[in-house]
């Protein structure tokens, strides 16, 4: 897979030897199974037109430039991890759009004209929210006639479990609520944090990239996954732990090499670290109650 950063604006050189594709639209924090089925159906597209798979996201996330309403500045896979993940769905370019202020002004018709029929995207998939352009004036039915039938446009309908929409957003509150046992019936695995684990005496400090959103203080049971090997610890995740580092202990004396590369999967909540007089887990509770 190639990775290909996006400054605006695009020089007219790149564009012209840019290679016909088709281009799955999104952020794709977590890249959860309503992501990949917007991924499965642009590669299904792709196949049948013989063109390539690409992928357009941005980073950092819009909310952290535009700054209305709630922020985004950690996230569910950081960049580094999203590109291992996205090669490992056959994607075969991945654009990614150095999102500034600048961005946030382009028109929908302009960013289509840029973006999209710039790059010679052939035709574009996205799910039923996805939102372009300035102030998010641009949506998927937008996005058609915006095209003036020069590509195609493909709509993925929403992805539901268990009555609930499958997206980021839900993701955050499982996991900042401590239900990180829930995760896998949206993403599809366990969530993980990717990291460096180091060996601190009788404890071990997973080396983190500090862009990952953690659950909220707690202790949780976790595996450590290094190819065959899979090690039981608990992880404690206080509020006053450095960016970056996760401290771990494991169940079992058992010895694992210094700076060995790991997934840390999430399994449960086991305890409020910190008394936290909201106990973890009753916010989301409380919600579904309502629903």
């Amino acid at each position: 897979m190639k990775t290909i950063n996006l400054n605006h604006p695009i020089s007219n050189t790149f564009k012209e030897n840019s290679e016909p594709c088709v281009m799955a639209l999104g952020f794709f924090d977590g890249i959860h199974l309503g992501h990949r089925q917007i991924i499965k159906t642009a590669k299904s597209l792709a196949d049948e037109k013989n063109v390539q798979l690409a992928v357009m996201t941005f980073f950092p996330h819009p909310s952290s430039v535009i700054k209305k309403g709630e922020q985004i500045t950690t996230y569910l896979t950081p960049l580094a991890v999203k590109e291992k993940m996205f090669a490992k769905l056959g994607v075969d370019l991945l654009y990614v759009v150095d999102f500034n202020t600048e961005v946030a002004k382009i028109p929908h018709d302009a960013f289509v004209d840029e973006y999209l029929f710039g790059l010679k995207c052939r035709h574009a998939v996205a799910g039923f929210d996805y939102k372009y352009g300035f102030k998010g004036k641009g949506d998927m039915a937008q996005l058609n006639v915006d095209a003036v039938g020069r590509f195609g446009v493909t709509i993925v309908e929403k992805q539901e479990k268990h009555n609930k929409k499958i997206s980021s957003t839900l993701l955050r509150d499982l996991i900042s609520s401590g239900k990180v046992e829930d995760i896998p019936d949206y993403l599809g695995q366990r969530y993980e944090c990717r990291g460096i684990l180091h060996n601190k005496g009788k404890h071990h400090v997973l080396y983190i990239d500090p862009d990952y959103f953690l659950p909220c203080p707690g202790a949780y049971e976790v595996s450590l996954v290094n190819g065959s090997l899979v090690t039981k610890g608990v992880c404690e995740v206080s509020s006053s732990d450095r960016p970056g580092e996760l401290n771990v202990r494991l169940f079992h004396d058992q010895s694992i090499a210094n700076e060995t590369p790991i997934h840390l999967h999430w399994e449960s909540f086991i305890a409020d670290y910190e008394m936290d007089p909201l106990h973890a887990q009753s916010r989301f509770d409380d919600m579904e109650v309502n629903m």
